[in-house]
């Protein structure tokens, strides 16, 4: 016995372990078979393209460890705003310390956004934020 199989058990699972992985195989190649659909256009503002505007703003929190030691800075986030004012594909391009760069993206995930548009229709607009952490 091997790892509390009998060989008959042991057999019967790698058997059931075959055809669920054949089964995954058939079914990624019938998702091959369908017709993707493009991802929508992503814009930069200027010219006819508008920037979102910021309609919902939560601060991010500040670490007690980063307050200890006065660290102050800026973090900046690339993010993708979607038609419905929702930031997605969010990426730290300059950060500060692991803690704020997080707490940052937390807070960023929460802001909501005026769509950025185009020819006055809403679409994908990547923009770069900048997150402050000052002291008082």
């Amino acid at each position: 016995m091997c790892f509390g199989l009998s060989r008959r058990n042991f057999c019967l699972f790698v058997t059931m372990a075959t055809a669920c992985r054949a089964a995954q195989t058939s079914d990624s190649k019938e998702k091959k078979d369908e017709p993707k659909t493009p991802p929508p256009p992503v814009y930069t503002p200027g010219g006819e393209i508008k920037a979102p505007k910021l309609t919902h703003y939560v601060e991010p929190e500040f670490s007690p460890s980063s307050k200890e030691a006065y660290v102050e800075g800026v973090v900046r986030i690339s993010t993708v705003v979607t038609p419905e004012g929702l930031p997605t594909q969010l990426a730290v391009v300059h950060g500060l310390n692991a803690q704020e760069d997080r707490t940052a993206m937390k807070a960023v995930e929460q802001w909501r956004f005026d769509p950025g548009t185009k020819s006055g229709k809403p679409v994908h607009v990547k923009v770069t934020l900048e997150i402050e952490f000052h002291l008082l």
